[in-house]
């Protein structure tokens, strides 16, 4: 599964491909069982949309779907800020900064692919330790999406400035060490409201 949901997100099977179990099974040499699994799975996650009579196809992102990820984004990271704001200690915040930092390293390096993920293990830390199990289901949920917008989000702006997430997530973990919740719901929607508009550039009009 692993190796679709990447071609996937990286823009090999691209918005509207039909995905073909045979031609998959084939290609992973496996059965035709764990392909299924996969593709279910998969269509859980977002990237896949399934029609009983002509099989599955990658999903063709919206405007509409965009802002509703992104919005919903929005709502789960505050919620775990209100979990979390009161109980993140120094090493918790010293991890945070070091996330920034090697994240920064690899921009400096051009190496993108692992920029995007540390980008959201900067978030998904914030997230686990809320320790909210229903959270933590609805965030992995929207991760794969939110990775596959990126994607497109790259091919529609070749120059983006990657610092601007350095700059988000110092503003995030400023709001943490202030514990200052309002402050930090600001900064959530702000960024979430930028980067929706940022991928919705690469959406098909």
């Amino acid at each position: 599964m692993e190796q679709i949901r990447t071609a996937i997100i990286e823009g090999r099977l691209k918005p509207n491909d039909h995905i073909v179990e045979q031609s998959l099974t084939e290609q992973l040499g496996v059965s035709r069982t764990p392909v299924r699994e996969a593709l279910i799975l998969l269509e859980r996650e977002g990237l896949l949309v399934a029609s009983r009579n002509r099989g599955c196809f990658v999903r063709v992102f919206t405007q509409e779907d965009v802002e509703a990820i992104f919005s919903m984004r929005t709502a789960l990271e505050n919620f775990a800020g209100e979990l979390v704001i009161d109980r993140l200690n120094a090493d918790d915040l010293a991890h945070l900064e070091n996330t920034i930092e090697r994240q920064q390293k690899f921009i400096e390096k051009g190496d993108f692919k692992n920029v995007r993920s540390t980008d959201m293990s900067f978030h998904h830390f914030l997230i686990k330790k809320s320790e909210h199990p229903l959270l933590s289901r609805s965030w992995a949920e929207l991760v794969a999406q939110i990775a596959a917008l990126l994607y497109v989000r790259a091919e529609a702006i070749p120059d983006y400035d990657e610092y601007l997430a350095i700059r988000d997530h110092q503003a995030i973990v400023d709001a943490y060490h202030q514990r200052d919740l309002d402050s930090l719901r600001a900064v959530n929607k702000r960024i979430n409201e930028r980067v929706a508009r940022e991928c919705c550039l690469g959406l098909d009009t």
